[in-house]
């Protein structure tokens, strides 16, 4: 693998609804598949990268991604999903594709 190449992640939670789909109390967390798809296919369409997804839930937080899981410990689910380039934090909480395409461009551009 080249030096240059960059790997993207992006760190999320599938929709679920602790309280129950109809519960008052507290509302959904996590990002549902359309959400991620659409994240996922705009940053690799715009920018021409590969972009891992890495369920939270599923697979857990490597030592390795500590920026991730502060986050995650400090803000819990609603620091996702959290976009990561190189294993460095470029963005949490719920950004536009656009958005989230922006930041990265940013931080290749650095």
């Amino acid at each position: 693998m080249s030096a240059d190449v960059k790997t993207i992640k992006i760190y999320m939670m599938p929709l679920e609804y602790p309280c129950g789909p109809q519960s008052a109390c507290c509302g959904p967390i996590g990002q549902s598949e359309e959400e991620i798809k659409g994240l996922k296919e705009t940053i690799e369409r715009e920018l021409r990268v590969n972009v891992g997804l890495i369920d939270v839930k599923k697979e857990g937080i490597r030592l390795s991604d500590s920026q991730v899981l502060k986050l995650l410990n400090t803000f819990g689910a609603m620091a996702l999903p959290v976009i990561a380039l190189d294993d460095k934090v470029v963005s949490m909480g719920n950004l536009s594709p656009q958005q989230a395409v922006q930041a990265l461009r940013q931080k290749l551009a650095e």
